[in-house]
């Protein structure tokens, strides 16, 4: 058999991956202030992370533009997450009469148990590509919305 006629290469006959990308919205369910953080972790790739985000009490934003994730035949990576906050609270003082309210830093919280966070694997499809998903942070809890499913996790202090 000639050069030119040999038999493909196993990696050049199978289905190649596919770049893909979402964006991330996060969604403050908790009915407080907060500060949030999320980290993202494709395998093997460099982390995504965005930190001291501010959130008032149900309010939803886009937190990531996108985040990349490859799927397709033998792609191996997984999507982590890890979420972080830290709990505004309001305090009023009197100064001069005049009343003022700012936000203190209170209760820090993560996502996981014990007293380190840990990474959630929620790992993103091909469905997911050019859609939105949503990290919907409750008061003990957390879900991952993504058109390919959900997860969820808690929040702890």
């Amino acid at each position: 058999m000639s050069s030119e006629q040999s038999d493909p290469s196993p990696v050049e006959s199978s289905p190649r991956a596919t770049r893909c990308a979402a964006e991330i919205v996060l969604d403050n369910r908790t009915g407080s202030h907060f500060k949030f953080t999320v980290e993202h972790e494709y395998t093997g790739w460099p982390i995504d992370k965005k930190e001291d985000v501010y959130y008032k009490p149900d309010e939803k934003k886009t937190f990531f533009d996108n985040v990349e994730y490859n799927t397709g035949a033998f792609t191996t990576g997984v999507d982590n997450w890890k979420v972080s906050g830290i709990e505004l609270n309001e305090e009023t003082t009197t100064v001069n009469g005049k009343k003022t309210t700012q936000l203190v830093e209170g209760t820090k919280f993560h996502s996981g148990s014990g007293a380190l966070a840990s990474w959630k694997k929620h790992t993103l499809r091909s469905e997911d590509d050019g859609k939105k998903t949503e990290i919907r942070v409750f008061p003990t809890e957390i879900h991952f919305v993504s058109p390919s499913g959900t997860s969820t996790t808690s929040f702890t202090k």
